[in-house]
Protein backbone atom coordinates (compact mmCIF):
# COMPACT_ATOMS: atom_id res chain seq x y z
CA UNK A 1 0.00 0.00 0.00
CA UNK A 2 1.27 3.40 -1.17
CA UNK A 3 2.41 5.65 2.18
CA UNK A 4 -0.14 8.56 -0.02
CA UNK A 5 -3.23 6.16 0.97
CA UNK A 6 -4.66 4.37 3.89
CA UNK A 7 -4.95 6.49 7.23
CA UNK A 8 -2.34 9.46 6.10
CA UNK A 9 -5.24 11.61 3.83
CA UNK A 10 -7.71 10.65 7.16
CA UNK A 11 -5.34 12.69 9.18
CA UNK A 12 -3.82 15.07 7.11
CA UNK A 13 -7.70 16.57 6.61
CA UNK A 14 -8.36 16.34 10.29
CA UNK A 15 -5.25 18.18 11.33
CA UNK A 16 -6.62 20.94 8.86
CA UNK A 17 -10.06 20.59 9.95
CA UNK A 18 -9.00 21.03 13.26
CA UNK A 19 -6.58 24.10 12.51
CA UNK A 20 -9.12 25.60 10.52
CA UNK A 21 -11.99 25.49 13.13
CA UNK A 22 -9.92 26.23 16.21
CA UNK A 23 -8.54 29.42 14.62
CA UNK A 24 -11.82 30.76 12.17
CA UNK A 25 -14.14 31.61 14.65
CA UNK A 26 -11.60 34.49 16.46
CA UNK A 27 -9.50 35.53 13.50
CA UNK A 28 -12.83 36.97 12.55
CA UNK A 29 -13.40 38.81 15.70
CA UNK A 30 -10.07 40.06 16.10
CA UNK A 31 -10.92 43.77 17.49
CA UNK A 32 -9.57 46.77 14.72
CA UNK A 33 -8.64 49.91 15.65
CA UNK A 34 -9.97 52.13 13.14
CA UNK A 35 -8.78 56.14 12.90
CA UNK A 36 -12.16 57.38 12.69
CA UNK A 37 -12.94 59.17 16.24
CA UNK A 38 -15.99 57.20 16.85
CA UNK A 39 -13.99 54.07 16.86
CA UNK A 40 -12.67 55.42 20.61
CA UNK A 41 -16.07 54.86 21.77
CA UNK A 42 -16.81 51.43 20.01
CA UNK A 43 -17.47 48.74 21.80
CA UNK A 44 -16.79 44.86 20.24
CA UNK A 45 -19.12 42.38 20.63
CA UNK A 46 -17.37 40.60 22.84
CA UNK A 47 -17.43 43.42 25.11
CA UNK A 48 -20.37 44.22 25.41
CA UNK A 49 -21.47 45.79 28.82
CA UNK A 50 -18.13 45.86 29.57
CA UNK A 51 -17.03 49.05 28.17
CA UNK A 52 -16.76 52.57 30.63
CA UNK A 53 -19.00 55.25 30.90
CA UNK A 54 -18.35 57.01 27.57
CA UNK A 55 -18.22 60.15 30.38
CA UNK A 56 -15.12 58.50 31.94
CA UNK A 57 -13.60 59.51 28.14
CA UNK A 58 -14.06 63.44 28.63
CA UNK A 59 -11.43 62.95 31.47
CA UNK A 60 -7.65 62.93 30.49
CA UNK A 61 -6.06 59.92 29.14
CA UNK A 62 -3.67 58.01 31.70
CA UNK A 63 -0.03 58.90 31.58
CA UNK A 64 1.78 56.55 28.95
CA UNK A 65 5.61 55.46 29.20
CA UNK A 66 7.05 54.25 26.63
CA UNK A 67 9.87 51.97 27.05
CA UNK A 68 12.43 51.31 24.28
CA UNK A 69 15.76 49.05 24.17
CA UNK A 70 18.46 49.73 21.78
CA UNK A 71 22.05 48.17 20.67
CA UNK A 72 23.47 49.46 17.64
CA UNK A 73 20.08 51.30 15.94
CA UNK A 74 22.09 54.77 15.45
CA UNK A 75 20.56 54.28 11.96
CA UNK A 76 17.02 54.01 12.98
CA UNK A 77 16.20 55.20 16.56
CA UNK A 78 16.34 58.22 15.42
CA UNK A 79 13.03 57.86 13.19
CA UNK A 80 11.14 55.88 16.24
CA UNK A 81 12.04 58.45 18.84
CA UNK A 82 10.67 61.30 16.22
CA UNK A 83 7.46 59.89 15.36
CA UNK A 84 7.04 59.06 18.78
CA UNK A 85 7.58 62.73 19.53
CA UNK A 86 4.93 63.64 17.17
CA UNK A 87 2.01 61.62 19.00
CA UNK A 88 -1.42 63.51 19.09
CA UNK A 89 -2.18 61.53 22.39
CA UNK A 90 -4.88 63.46 25.05
CA UNK A 91 -2.63 62.78 27.77
CA UNK A 92 1.47 63.05 29.17
CA UNK A 93 4.13 60.48 27.28
CA UNK A 94 7.04 59.82 28.56
CA UNK A 95 9.46 58.29 26.05
CA UNK A 96 12.36 56.02 28.16
CA UNK A 97 15.34 54.90 25.78
CA UNK A 98 17.80 52.93 26.94
CA UNK A 99 21.26 52.93 24.99
CA UNK A 100 21.87 49.46 25.95
CA UNK A 101 25.93 49.22 25.28
CA UNK A 102 25.94 50.33 22.00
CA UNK A 103 29.11 50.65 20.35
CA UNK A 104 27.60 52.87 17.57
CA UNK A 105 26.16 56.43 18.07
CA UNK A 106 23.32 55.42 19.11
CA UNK A 107 23.76 56.88 22.57
CA UNK A 108 24.58 60.44 21.17
CA UNK A 109 21.45 60.57 19.00
CA UNK A 110 19.44 60.00 21.80
CA UNK A 111 20.88 62.26 23.87
CA UNK A 112 20.35 64.52 20.91
CA UNK A 113 16.82 63.97 20.82
CA UNK A 114 16.34 64.31 24.19
CA UNK A 115 17.58 67.79 24.39
CA UNK A 116 14.63 68.73 21.82
CA UNK A 117 12.23 67.25 24.04
CA UNK A 118 11.61 66.92 27.57
CA UNK A 119 9.64 64.07 27.27
CA UNK A 120 12.82 61.63 25.93
CA UNK A 121 14.66 60.43 29.35
CA UNK A 122 17.87 58.15 28.25
CA UNK A 123 18.72 55.64 30.24
CA UNK A 124 22.64 54.65 29.28
CA UNK A 125 23.90 51.06 30.37
CA UNK A 126 27.48 50.18 29.82
CA UNK A 127 27.27 46.65 31.74
CA UNK A 128 25.34 43.75 31.81
CA UNK A 129 24.94 41.40 35.15
CA UNK A 130 24.72 37.78 34.81
CA UNK A 131 22.08 35.92 34.49
CA UNK A 132 20.49 38.27 32.14
CA UNK A 133 19.77 39.11 28.73
CA UNK A 134 20.61 41.95 27.10
CA UNK A 135 17.44 43.08 26.11
CA UNK A 136 15.45 41.77 28.98
CA UNK A 137 17.98 43.66 31.37
CA UNK A 138 17.36 47.08 29.19
CA UNK A 139 13.74 46.77 29.54
CA UNK A 140 13.32 46.76 32.93
CA UNK A 141 15.57 49.13 33.70
CA UNK A 142 13.76 51.55 31.49
CA UNK A 143 10.49 50.11 33.46
CA UNK A 144 12.20 50.82 37.06
CA UNK A 145 12.20 55.04 36.27
CA UNK A 146 9.21 54.82 34.07
CA UNK A 147 6.36 56.80 35.98
CA UNK A 148 3.32 56.28 33.89
CA UNK A 149 0.20 54.35 34.61
CA UNK A 150 1.02 52.39 31.13
CA UNK A 151 4.14 50.89 30.56
CA UNK A 152 4.33 50.50 26.30
CA UNK A 153 7.46 48.05 25.71
CA UNK A 154 8.12 48.51 22.36
CA UNK A 155 11.25 47.96 19.40
CA UNK A 156 14.06 50.58 18.95
CA UNK A 157 12.96 50.09 14.84
CA UNK A 158 9.32 50.79 15.10
CA UNK A 159 7.18 53.73 13.59
CA UNK A 160 4.27 54.97 15.23
CA UNK A 161 2.11 56.52 13.21
CA UNK A 162 0.43 59.65 14.88
CA UNK A 163 -2.46 58.51 16.40
CA UNK A 164 -1.17 55.32 17.30
CA UNK A 165 -0.64 55.33 21.40
CA UNK A 166 -3.93 57.55 21.57
CA UNK A 167 -6.05 54.78 19.45
CA UNK A 168 -4.43 51.88 21.59
CA UNK A 169 -5.03 53.88 24.56
CA UNK A 170 -8.64 54.44 24.01
CA UNK A 171 -9.34 51.34 23.17
CA UNK A 172 -7.58 50.04 26.36
CA UNK A 173 -8.94 52.06 28.54
CA UNK A 174 -12.92 51.30 26.88
CA UNK A 175 -12.36 47.76 27.23
CA UNK A 176 -10.44 47.47 30.14
CA UNK A 177 -7.65 45.91 28.82
CA UNK A 178 -4.40 45.01 31.08
CA UNK A 179 -2.70 44.32 28.16
CA UNK A 180 -2.65 44.78 24.63
CA UNK A 181 -0.60 43.98 21.75
CA UNK A 182 -1.26 44.64 18.03
CA UNK A 183 0.46 42.91 14.73
CA UNK A 184 2.58 45.73 13.45
CA UNK A 185 2.28 46.56 9.71
CA UNK A 186 5.33 44.09 8.04
CA UNK A 187 7.79 45.51 5.86
CA UNK A 188 9.94 42.91 3.99
CA UNK A 189 11.45 43.90 0.76
CA UNK A 190 12.30 41.07 -1.20
CA UNK A 191 10.49 37.80 -2.10
CA UNK A 192 12.30 35.38 -0.46
CA UNK A 193 11.93 37.77 2.99
CA UNK A 194 7.71 38.12 2.47
CA UNK A 195 7.82 34.33 1.67
CA UNK A 196 9.74 33.75 5.35
CA UNK A 197 8.22 36.45 7.40
CA UNK A 198 4.62 35.23 5.72
CA UNK A 199 5.47 31.69 6.85
CA UNK A 200 7.13 32.43 10.49
CA UNK A 201 3.98 34.66 11.28
CA UNK A 202 1.60 32.16 9.91
CA UNK A 203 2.78 29.67 12.23
CA UNK A 204 2.94 31.89 15.00
CA UNK A 205 -0.93 32.81 14.88
CA UNK A 206 -2.45 29.04 14.10
CA UNK A 207 -0.57 27.45 16.79
CA UNK A 208 0.40 30.34 19.54
CA UNK A 209 -2.97 31.56 18.55
CA UNK A 210 -2.89 35.12 19.86
CA UNK A 211 -6.44 36.16 18.37
CA UNK A 212 -7.67 34.03 21.07
CA UNK A 213 -5.99 35.48 24.13
CA UNK A 214 -8.70 37.06 25.52
CA UNK A 215 -10.41 33.95 26.29
CA UNK A 216 -9.94 33.51 29.71
CA UNK A 217 -10.09 29.38 29.65
CA UNK A 218 -7.74 29.23 26.84
CA UNK A 219 -3.82 28.61 27.03
CA UNK A 220 -3.77 31.03 24.50
CA UNK A 221 -1.66 34.15 24.91
CA UNK A 222 -0.10 37.04 23.26
CA UNK A 223 2.90 39.31 22.82
CA UNK A 224 5.03 41.12 20.18
CA UNK A 225 7.75 43.20 21.01
CA UNK A 226 6.81 45.97 18.70
CA UNK A 227 3.87 46.77 20.27
CA UNK A 228 3.48 45.30 24.23
CA UNK A 229 1.23 47.65 26.36
CA UNK A 230 0.93 47.09 29.62
CA UNK A 231 -0.91 48.32 32.92
CA UNK A 232 2.24 49.34 34.95
CA UNK A 233 0.44 47.52 38.08
CA UNK A 234 -0.23 44.48 36.05
CA UNK A 235 3.30 44.19 35.20
CA UNK A 236 4.80 45.04 38.71
CA UNK A 237 2.68 41.98 39.79
CA UNK A 238 3.43 39.26 37.55
CA UNK A 239 7.28 40.04 38.37
CA UNK A 240 8.06 42.12 36.33
CA UNK A 241 11.34 41.51 33.37
CA UNK A 242 13.22 39.49 36.68
CA UNK A 243 10.34 36.74 36.13
CA UNK A 244 11.95 36.50 32.19
CA UNK A 245 15.44 37.60 32.59
CA UNK A 246 16.67 34.58 30.56
CA UNK A 247 14.03 34.26 27.64
CA UNK A 248 14.86 35.18 24.53
CA UNK A 249 11.27 35.34 23.30
CA UNK A 250 10.59 38.27 25.98
CA UNK A 251 7.78 39.89 24.23
CA UNK A 252 5.48 36.39 23.69
CA UNK A 253 6.58 35.15 27.58
CA UNK A 254 5.40 38.12 29.15
CA UNK A 255 1.90 37.84 27.80
CA UNK A 256 1.93 34.43 28.79
CA UNK A 257 2.90 35.46 32.06
CA UNK A 258 0.06 38.23 32.14
CA UNK A 259 -2.40 35.59 30.61
CA UNK A 260 -1.16 33.17 33.26
CA UNK A 261 -1.94 35.28 36.18
CA UNK A 262 -5.54 35.88 35.31
CA UNK A 263 -5.37 39.52 33.72
CA UNK A 264 -7.34 40.82 30.70
CA UNK A 265 -5.36 40.42 27.18
CA UNK A 266 -6.14 41.78 23.67
CA UNK A 267 -4.89 40.82 20.30
CA UNK A 268 -5.96 43.49 17.54
CA UNK A 269 -4.73 44.75 14.10
CA UNK A 270 -4.79 48.20 13.13
CA UNK A 271 -4.27 50.34 9.42
CA UNK A 272 -1.76 52.66 9.68
CA UNK A 273 -0.71 52.25 13.16
CA UNK A 274 2.86 50.32 13.39
CA UNK A 275 5.39 49.67 11.12
CA UNK A 276 8.25 47.91 11.13
CA UNK A 277 11.30 46.84 8.84
CA UNK A 278 11.68 43.18 10.64
CA UNK A 279 15.19 42.44 8.78
CA UNK A 280 16.92 44.10 5.92
CA UNK A 281 17.72 40.83 4.64
CA UNK A 282 16.68 37.00 4.14
CA UNK A 283 20.01 36.73 5.40
CA UNK A 284 19.32 38.74 8.41
CA UNK A 285 16.29 37.00 9.56
CA UNK A 286 17.88 33.53 8.91
CA UNK A 287 20.53 34.95 11.81
CA UNK A 288 17.27 36.02 13.60
CA UNK A 289 16.30 32.64 14.54
CA UNK A 290 19.03 31.48 15.61
CA UNK A 291 17.94 32.47 18.57
CA UNK A 292 14.18 32.86 18.23
CA UNK A 293 12.78 29.22 18.42
CA UNK A 294 14.69 27.25 20.85
CA UNK A 295 12.87 28.62 23.94
CA UNK A 296 9.67 27.39 22.69
CA UNK A 297 11.30 23.70 22.61
CA UNK A 298 12.80 24.37 26.37
CA UNK A 299 16.14 24.98 24.81
CA UNK A 300 16.72 21.48 22.87
CA UNK A 301 18.10 21.59 19.46
CA UNK A 302 17.05 18.17 19.11
CA UNK A 303 13.25 18.92 19.87
CA UNK A 304 13.42 21.62 17.48
CA UNK A 305 15.10 19.57 14.84
CA UNK A 306 12.09 16.77 15.38
CA UNK A 307 9.54 19.40 15.36
CA UNK A 308 9.76 19.87 11.86
CA UNK A 309 8.90 16.14 10.41
CA UNK A 310 5.74 17.03 11.83
CA UNK A 311 5.61 20.25 10.54
CA UNK A 312 6.60 19.51 6.76
CA UNK A 313 3.68 16.59 6.71
CA UNK A 314 0.98 18.81 7.93
CA UNK A 315 1.81 21.29 5.28
CA UNK A 316 3.29 19.09 2.93
CA UNK A 317 1.81 16.35 3.10
CA UNK A 318 -1.81 17.95 1.42
CA UNK A 319 0.38 19.63 -1.51
CA UNK A 320 2.26 16.27 -2.25
CA UNK A 321 -0.67 13.92 -1.68
CA UNK A 322 -2.83 15.87 -3.99
CA UNK A 323 -0.16 15.44 -6.96
CA UNK A 324 0.96 11.85 -6.53
CA UNK A 325 -1.59 10.37 -4.12
CA UNK A 326 -4.17 7.77 -5.62
CA UNK A 327 -7.05 8.90 -7.32
CA UNK A 328 -9.75 7.53 -4.69
CA UNK A 329 -7.83 9.73 -1.95
CA UNK A 330 -6.70 12.69 -3.92
CA UNK A 331 -10.47 14.53 -2.84
CA UNK A 332 -9.45 14.47 0.61
CA UNK A 333 -5.83 15.79 0.32
CA UNK A 334 -7.66 18.62 -1.84
CA UNK A 335 -10.15 19.42 1.03
CA UNK A 336 -6.73 19.85 3.07
CA UNK A 337 -5.07 22.05 1.14
CA UNK A 338 -8.32 24.40 0.29
CA UNK A 339 -8.37 24.85 4.28
CA UNK A 340 -4.79 25.63 4.31
CA UNK A 341 -4.74 27.70 1.39
CA UNK A 342 -7.73 29.92 2.51
CA UNK A 343 -6.40 30.79 5.97
CA UNK A 344 -3.09 31.67 4.48
CA UNK A 345 -4.49 33.34 1.59
CA UNK A 346 -6.16 35.67 4.31
CA UNK A 347 -2.68 36.21 6.02
CA UNK A 348 -0.78 37.01 3.01
CA UNK A 349 -3.71 39.42 2.46
CA UNK A 350 -3.06 41.09 5.75
CA UNK A 351 0.23 41.24 5.22
CA UNK A 352 -0.22 43.51 1.97
CA UNK A 353 2.52 40.73 0.26
CA UNK A 354 2.54 39.85 -3.07
CA UNK A 355 -0.90 37.46 -4.20
CA UNK A 356 1.72 35.04 -5.69
CA UNK A 357 2.82 34.09 -2.33
CA UNK A 358 0.54 31.82 -2.10
CA UNK A 359 1.40 29.79 -4.89
CA UNK A 360 4.75 30.01 -3.28
CA UNK A 361 4.08 28.71 -0.09
CA UNK A 362 5.64 25.28 -0.54
CA UNK A 363 9.10 27.18 -0.83
CA UNK A 364 7.90 29.15 1.66
CA UNK A 365 7.62 26.25 4.32
CA UNK A 366 10.95 25.08 2.83
CA UNK A 367 12.78 28.16 3.82
CA UNK A 368 11.34 28.02 7.30
CA UNK A 369 12.70 24.74 7.75
CA UNK A 370 15.92 25.47 6.75
CA UNK A 371 16.11 28.46 9.15
CA UNK A 372 14.71 26.12 12.17
CA UNK A 373 17.07 23.50 11.13
CA UNK A 374 20.46 25.37 10.86
CA UNK A 375 19.27 27.39 14.10
CA UNK A 376 19.19 23.84 15.84
CA UNK A 377 22.36 22.83 14.38
CA UNK A 378 24.17 25.92 15.03
CA UNK A 379 22.60 26.02 18.69
CA UNK A 380 23.81 22.21 19.42
CA UNK A 381 27.71 23.03 18.20
CA UNK A 382 28.15 26.32 19.91
CA UNK A 383 26.13 25.21 23.32
CA UNK A 384 24.16 28.13 23.56
CA UNK A 385 22.75 31.11 21.62
CA UNK A 386 24.62 34.62 20.49
CA UNK A 387 21.87 37.43 20.66
CA UNK A 388 22.95 41.05 20.62
CA UNK A 389 26.63 40.16 20.45
CA UNK A 390 26.43 38.10 23.85
CA UNK A 391 27.06 33.86 23.88
CA UNK A 392 24.63 32.41 26.45
CA UNK A 393 24.54 29.11 27.54
CA UNK A 394 22.27 26.37 27.55
CA UNK A 395 22.66 25.97 31.41
CA UNK A 396 21.86 29.38 31.81
CA UNK A 397 18.98 30.17 29.29
CA UNK A 398 17.11 27.08 30.99
CA UNK A 399 16.67 28.54 34.38
CA UNK A 400 13.70 30.40 32.87
CA UNK A 401 12.79 27.58 31.15
CA UNK A 402 11.78 25.45 34.63
CA UNK A 403 8.46 24.09 35.38
CA UNK A 404 7.43 27.20 37.55
CA UNK A 405 8.14 29.66 35.17
CA UNK A 406 6.16 27.54 32.83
Amino acid sequence: MSIWSGVLPEVLLVAWLVVFFRNLPDLLRIPHLTSQESSLFHTDCRHAGEANAPNEHERRMPKVSVVIAAKNEAARIGRTLDSLTSQAYDGDIEIVVVNDRSEDATGHVIDARAKQDSRIRPVHITYLPSGWLGKNHALYQGAKVANGEYILFADADVYFYPDAIHRAMAYAVEHQIDHLTIAPKMIARTTSLQLLTAFFTFNYLLFKRPHSAYRKRTRAHAGIGAFNLVRRSVYDAIGTHRAIMLRPDDDIFLGKLIKKHGYRQQFGIAESFVEIEWYDTTKDMLHGLEKAPLAAFRFSPTALILSMIPLLMLYGGPILGLVVGPGPYRWLYGIACVLMLSLYTVHVAYLKFPKYQIALLPIAMLLFIYGFVRAGVLAHRRGGLIWRDTFYAFDELKINASPHTR
